[in-house]
Order: C-alpha cells, then sequence, then structure tokens
C-alpha cells in the first residue's frame, strides 16, 4: 500500500431491491472456516517469504509471485484474461529516474546565474523534451467550472512556456485546511498541456510566517511523466521573469487572484528555455490476469476483485528513526521487505475469493480477479489496466480492493472501508455483509484515493478499498508473515465475497457518485510535510470521537510526551481533531521546535500531553 495520504453514506432502497439483495449475500460460504485461514496464512507464508526478495519490480522475486498466483488461477479453474491467451499483462515500468546535472532552465536577459536544485527542479513527472517560447503569467493555472474560474480565458498558452502559483487561492479550502483538486499538480500541468503549452514552471504562494520558500525535493523511485515539461521554481527567479516582463511582484499578483481577480498576461519580450534531463532503469512486469464467467443475462458485466502483489524489494528502510524526540540518519543496510500485510494478505485474499466462488453457484456478473503489479511506487499496474482493458470500461460493474487485510488487532472485529461512499448502493450492500459476518464496518471520511481502486474511481467506476487496519510495521522490514491475523484475514475474504456476490447478483449496475473532492491525490501531489509527531494515524472512522492512534514510535516526539497505542486526539492546540483530516491540518501553521498541546482520550478519560515537533526530514 502507497504511503497513505487523504482514503460514504448512501440512499434507502426500496423492498423489493433489499429483500434481493439479503437473498444473494446471505448464501453461505463455501468451505471451512479454519481450512480457509491455513490456506490464507499458507500464501503469505510464500509471498513473504525471503525467497520472493521483497517483490520489488524488476526482481526474480516478483516474478516468482506473477508464476504462482498464476497457478493458483490455474488450479481453481479461472479463465486466462491476459494478453495472448494466458494469465498476464505486460509492460515496462520506469524503476528509477535519477536527475542529471545537465538540467537547465533560464530567461533572456537574466542577470543571475540560476542553478539547478537552489532555483529551480524538474519535478519528477517532467517530461525531457527541450524547450523554448514565450512567458505566460498564467495565475493559478486553475480551470474550474464549479468555481467559475478559468485562469486561461484571457490568454493564449499555445506554445508558451507559463508561470503560475502552486496550489488555491486559500479561502477554497475546506474548514480542515484540505485544499479542493483544482490545487493539484497534476490538474494544473494537464490544464496546460492541454492548451498546447510547451513547458509549466510552478512556483511557491508567499510563505506562511516562520517558513521559507522551499523546492520539492527530486523523488526519483517510480515517477510517471505528463507529457509536458515542468519545473518548480523559487520565487526570486520568478519575481526577476515578472519584473522583466513588466508585471510587477508575485506578491501583487498573488493578491489579486485570492481576492477573486485575474493577472493572466503574456511577458513583454521575456523568452523561457530549458530541459530536463534524466537518468533512467526501467523493468518489463506484469499484471495477473483470471475471470470466472457468470451466468444469466447481466454476464458480459464484471466484477473486478483485485489486490497489488509487489512490495518494496531490498532496500534501506524507509522508515523515520528517532531518537530523543528527533529524526536521526538510519544507518542499516539494504533489507529484505518481505510485505505480508502489505500486500501478500491481499493477494492472499483475492485468491481465497476466487476460490469461494469457483466451489459455489456461477454468479449472475463475470468476476474478474486481477493481481496488480507497481502499486508502490505509482499505481503504476491498475493504471496500465484501466489503459488496457481486458473488458470494456463501461461493462465494469465495480471494483473491489483488497490492500492490508491481515492485521486486524485483536478483539478489534473492525474492517476499515474507503470508498463507500461513490456507489449510492454500496452502504446496503456492505451493512448486510458485515452483519452475516459479525464484522463491524470504519468507513473512511475519503475513498483513500492511494491504492489500485483509486485508478478507476478516475474512471467513474464505483470502487472499494478493504483495509484491516495501520500498524507499527508499514513499510518496515518487519511486516512478516509471524504477524499475520490468519482468522480475522480469513473473515474479511469471505466478508468481500459475500459483498461481491451482492454486487455480482444486483438486478443494475451500483450507480457512482463524485467521491469527496479532497480524497482524489495523483502520484506527484504527495504534501510536503515540516513536522511530525511519530505516529501512525488511524483512517477509518468508527463512529468514536477523535482519530485514533494506530502505532507509535519509539523515542518519537509522541512517545517523548506520553501518547500510546489506542489513544485518540481529540484536540491540537485547541483545534477539534475528529480525524486524519483535522490531524493533518491542525500543525500546518507550526514549525520545528514548537510545543503544541494535544488531548487525548485513554480509557474513557482526558489527557493533557506536550508534544514539541520534529522536523519531517
Amino acid at each position: 500500500m502507497l504511503t497513505p495520504l487523504f482514503g460514504f453514506r448512501p440512499l434507502a432502497r426500496r423492498v423489493a431491491a433489499t429483500v434481493a439483495i439479503m437473498a444473494v449475500i446471505s448464501c453461505p460460504s463455501v468451505g471451512i472456516a479454519s481450512e480457509l485461514t491455513d490456506r490464507f496464512q499458507a500464501h503469505i507464508n510464500y509471498l513473504a517469504s525471503d525467497e520472493l526478495e521483497g517483490r520489488g519490480v524488476g526482481s526474480r522475486g516478483i516474478e516468482l509471485a506473477a508464476e504462482y498466483i498464476a497457478k493458483q488461477f490455474t488450479s481453481i479453474g479461472l479463465e486466462p484474461a491476459g494478453e495472448n491467451g494466458g494469465y498476464f499483462q505486460a509492460f515496462d515500468m520506469t524503476l528509477h529516474r535519477e536527475l542529471a546535472e545537465a538540467s537547465r532552465l533560464a530567461f533572456e536577459s537574466d542577470s543571475a546565474e540560476r542553478k539547478l536544485g537552489k532555483d529551480f527542479i524538474p519535478f519528477n513527472f517532467s517530461s525531457e523534451e527541450a524547450f523554448s517560447g514565450g512567458i505566460a503569467f498564467c495565475g493559478y493555472g486553475i480551470v474550474a467550472p464549479d468555481k467559475d474560474r478559468d485562469d486561461f480565458v484571457h490568454i493564449d498558452p499555445s506554445g508558451k512556456v507559463v508561470l503560475m502559483l502552486r496550489g488555491e487561492p486559500p479561502s477554497w479550502a475546506d474548514e480542515s485546511g484540505n485544499p479542493t483538486p483544482h490545487a493539484q499538480f497534476r490538474n494544473k500541468v494537464y490544464n496546460a498541456k492541454d492548451r498546447n503549452a510547451v513547458a509549466v514552471l510552478i512556483v511557491n504562494q508567499t510563505p506562511a510566517e516562520g517558513l521559507e520558500d522551499e523546492l520539492t525535493p527530486f523523488e526519483a523511485e517510480g515517477a510517471d511523466a505528463y507529457g509536458i515539461p515542468a519545473f518548480h521554481i523559487n520565487r526570486a527567479m520568478a519575481d526577476a521573469m515578472l519584473s522583466k516582463g513588466g508585471l510587477g511582484s508575485l506578491a501583487e499578483l498573488q493578491e489579486r487572484l485570492d481576492q477573486g481577480g485575474y493577472a493572466s498576461k503574456d511577458l513583454a519580450d521575456v523568452k523561457g528555455t530549458g530541459q530536463a534531463v534524466f537518468r533512467t532503469r526501467s523493468a518489463s512486469t506484469r499484471n495477473v490476469l483470471g475471470v470466472l464467467r457468470g451466468q444469466g443475462p447481466n454476464a458480459d458485466e464484471y466484477v473486478v476483485i483485485g489486490a497489488h502483489y509487489d512490495h518494496l524489494g531490498i532496500r534501506k528502510p524507509m522508515m523515520r528513526t528517532f531518537k530523543a524526540g528527533k529524526i536521526v540518519p538510519d544507518t542499516s543496510g539494504p533489507q529484505i521487505h518481505n510485505g505480508a500485510d502489505d500486500n501478500a494478505s491481499g493477494t492472499s485474499g483475492i485468491i481465497e475469493i476466487a476460490r469461494l466462488f469457483a466451489s459455489g453457484p456461477k454468479p449472475k456478473r463475470s468476476i474478474l480477479f486481477i493481481a496488480f503489479t507497481g502499486e508502490e511506487s505509482g499505481l503504476h499496474g491498475s493504471k496500465h489496466y484501466v489503459d488496457h482493458p481486458a473488458v470494456p470500461l463501461d461493462k465494469t460493474a465495480a471494483m473491489l480492493n483488497l490492500d492490508m487485510v491481515g492485521r486486524m488487532p485483536a478483539g478489534k472485529n473492525t474492517v476499515e472501508i474507503f470508498g463507500v461512499d461513490c456507489a449510492k448502493e454500496f452502504k446496503e450492500i456492505v451493512d448486510q455483509a458485515a452483519a452475516s459476518e459479525g464484522l463491524q464496518v470504519a468507513p473512511s471520511s475519503d475513498t483513500g484515493g492511494r491504492s489500485d481502486h483509486a485508478s478507476f474511481i478516475r474512471h467513474d467506476i464505483p470502487s472499494m478499498h478493504f483495509f484491516s487496519g495501520q500498524h507499527a510495521d508499514y513499510h518496515k522490514p518487519s511486516d512478516d508473515s509471524d504477524k499475520i491475523n490468519a482468522a480475522d484475514g480469513a473473515r474479511i475474504v469471505t466478508f468481500v465475497q459475500r459483498i461481491a456476490m451482492g454486487l455480482a447478483g444486483a438486478e443494475a449496475k451500483p450507480t457512482f457518485q463524485a467521491p469527496k473532492a479532497a480524497a482524489m491525490p495523483s502520484p506527484g501531489d504527495t504534501p510536503t510535510y515540516r513536522v511530525v509527531m511519530g505516529l501512525a494515524p488511524g483512517y477509518g472512522d468508527d463512529g468514536k470521537p477523535g482519530m485514533a492512534v494506530e502505532a507509535v514510535t519509539p523515542e518519537g516526539p509522541a512517545a517523548i510526551a506520553g501518547m500510546k497505542m489506542g489513544d485518540r486526539i481529540v484536540r491540537i492546540g485547541g483545534k477539534k481533531v475528529a480525524n486524519v483530516y483535522d490531524y493533518m491540518a491542525a500543525t500546518r501553521g507550526n514549525k520545528a521546535g514548537d510545543t503544541v498541546d494535544v488531548v487525548v482520550l485513554r480509557e474513557g478519560a482526558e489527557v493533557a500531553l506536550k508534544v514539541t515537533l520534529s522536523p519531517a526530514r
């Protein structure tokens, strides 16, 4: 599962529809629970073994995993749904994109010597072609019919280098400070690309008090090019361009934009040139696809059940290491990241869901099972699939995604689900299935757009992500198979199968409805966090006050302050915290070294803590 950033309610159906759904999803699961538990654990034991080297894309281990999944699909009786009559859908994927010193950016008559990494830096989603053209300032680069806003309406960016502000007018953010999708890099860049700009330059808004104008660090792993050169530049370079072009200062232009005005204009007699240069390493990788054909008039429609089977491979641990409340350099060498929960558990889950379906009556809709590759570095496998679908996307009724379903805490009995709100019919089917399995459901406050279901949601396909919860071993070498809760993982398997049965048997496809706006981050839009507490937040809405603390990092700020796993943060600095988004927003204006008052609920009582925030890097 990708690092979670951001992650549903419903419509009463008529009595006849309710009865039909109940009849479909109340069918008993096939097989003995203990046997299902044993098989669930056995798949994970193999997929998360050292032999598979952490299932990193491009490794021998991930190829062994792909062959194992295909053999399981064969033994269950699924038809191949990949290319050339087989189970595999292959494609090339960029593994590593290293920024080269030859990258350049300049504008005519600039009196300063501009340096890579100081004044400008290509985004990791930049393309590499050289560019040249007049420069045009395009405000925030936003096209937002819902806000009656189009920053390109007074200018023709065709053939030009467009300069735009990062983010959006501050007044557009919601009550928790979360921006709209219009602030995302991807949307801004595509707005310019669709209008035939030759390059995009993005500059920070006026920094908040105590913060500096910083360039986005270049991320080398798993970058996707958006098809146009794109650079982040500092405010000094942008001001020099604007002054040369007769537009005044960036601060003045931002003030006009934030008050609702327009500021888009060509920079007079200013031409920009540049090129992003990268060194890349690619590898061929494969999705694994198998189908169980339905029977009846809706058999040409499909319910997709998916899980990613890749993980982080052999690498230096990515987790933050704290000492005395501050992040310290990690001195460990490369280690195998076996990814038992993330996501051998979900892969095991779809194998066993396929077995349950194959052992029972034929569903009325066909069921397509997909094990995705390349999720950890940017949803590559699922994005490739929706761009090259094995069945028409308009025939895809719904997508169910299992990502980290193997670590339900003992006694918790709760499954977190992202995306229940993106179809009107989901909640009723989910609630019925949960009642049949004796499970509680914690719907997340957004769609959880950092796993493979997000690729389907972006094509208006109703989709859900099932998740047993965050834990201290996430993305660490310690995510091993001996920590799996196989019995409850097996319960999640039967729970998801019941939901799939309900969706496959319903008279009509579920009705897509747009998810919560702030829930759809794109790869490359990850915010830069300046301060951290050293904890793993809970994402599900379990109906209890505050935000659950799923894990506390040893010697981190939260641990030093006395915070414990199981606490629920209800206030930070006097600001109410109801969920992970409130938590992230509560320290937006803080800097490293600030001490904030944090109130947690512990065993029903409020406990006041003082947490001294650590820098995020």
